[in-house]
């Protein structure tokens, strides 16, 4: 696998073997009437020990939440988002996920935040050759580990609720701010060398500079697998028969909009990408749950509602833990 093409149609078939595994594990869901609630959180980052902890607590916590409430209450099943960054080892994410798919009906995640494409030619997943060794390699194989485990990391249809996930990648240009923004290849020295950790293909870098995450390519492939997305999974946000709308949450791992940022200035160009919005958009989202800079939003813009709610690095609890949040509830009865 050479030329991008190759690559693009790739990760679309690893996509459709996605959604082809989904179908199957939710269909006893489609045998009933079910109300859905939606979690989101993203930066869990269980490389770490004590964020593998505190995830651990979580899903103790709320599995004694829904034996209580299922006591009564059998007809609501719940989704979590997570947005990205799980870990950068395979074993961590899977791990993670398994343990999250003890608590939630379905988990849907995005395999292609910043941390979760490090890698390295030595990594047992490379070794295997069954996919690239590259940065895309990577993200192919933990979609497959995601069909594995029964993990959503293509577009569902939940009821009246569809989870899609955009794929994406940083821009220079996503800050317009003068003071920060200085033109393509101009980095503070806290962005030079940001995700170094990732290696590229060759239509993207050449060899040489095959770890130089500033690449234009990298944004405008993703740009491309989501329209492919969007292209084949559509149908999943159709309204209802009865032309009642379907509530459509998308989620990505870095920002989709500047608006959303108000952390170190130096690092505003490996935050996100305006395109990420665009992509939300084209889905009509109504909600859109993002990660990466660890810094939680809850905002509405343009009528689209807007979260970020990361459980991030140990040191940065000051204020306790920041477990999911709910974004959509069942309906009151």
């Amino acid at each position: 696998m050479r030329t991008r093409d190759e690559y693009l149609d790739a990760v679309e078939r690893a996509l459709a073997r996605n959604a082809a595994a989904m179908h199957a594990l939710t269909e006893r869901f489609r045998q009933k009437t079910l109300d859905w609630e939606i979690f989101a959180t993203s930066d869990v980052h269980c490389d770490f020990p004590k964020n593998a902890t505190e995830l651990e607590s979580y899903v103790k916590t709320k599995n004694l939440e829904r034996a209580r409430r299922r006591s009564g209450d059998g007809d609501v099943a719940s989704a979590i988002v997570v947005a990205g960054d799980v870990g950068t080892a395979p074993e961590t994410v899977a791990r993670t996920l398994r343990a999250l798919a003890r608590c939630h009906d379905v988990v849907c995640y995005l395999p292609a935040g910043n941390h979760e494409l490090w890698c390295s030619a030595s990594d047992k997943w490379a070794r295997e050759g069954t996919h690239p060794g590259d940065s895309i390699g990577k993200m192919l194989y933990l979609i497959d580990l995601c069909s594995e485990l029964g993990v959503c990391a293509s577009p569902i249809r939940l009821a009246s609720v569809a989870l899609v996930p955009i794929y994406g990648w940083y821009d220079d240009d996503f800050c317009d701010d003068d003071s920060v923004r200085m033109g393509y290849g101009t980095y503070s020295t806290l962005e030079e060398n940001f995700d170094c950790a990732c290696a590229w293909p060759e239509f993207i870098n050449p060899p040489e500079r095959a770890r130089n995450s500033h690449a234009r390519g990298i944004g405008a492939f993703m740009a491309d697998v989501n329209a492919r997305a969007y292209e084949r999974f559509s149908p999943c946000a159709r309204a209802e028969s009865d032309g009642s709308a379907v509530m459509v949450i998308t989620y990505s791992h870095f920002l989709p909009r500047p608006e959303l940022y108000r952390g170190n200035p130096a690092l505003a160009k490996v935050m996100g990408s305006r395109r990420i919005d665009d992509d939300a958009r084209r889905w009509r989202a109504r909600v859109h749950v993002f990660g990466h800079s660890h810094l939680n939003v809850d905002r509405e813009l343009e009528d689209v509602r807007y979260v970020q709610a990361a459980l991030g690095y140990p040191h940065e609890r000051w204020f306790g833990s920041n477990h999911p949040k709910l974004i959509r509830a069942r309906a009151s009865r």
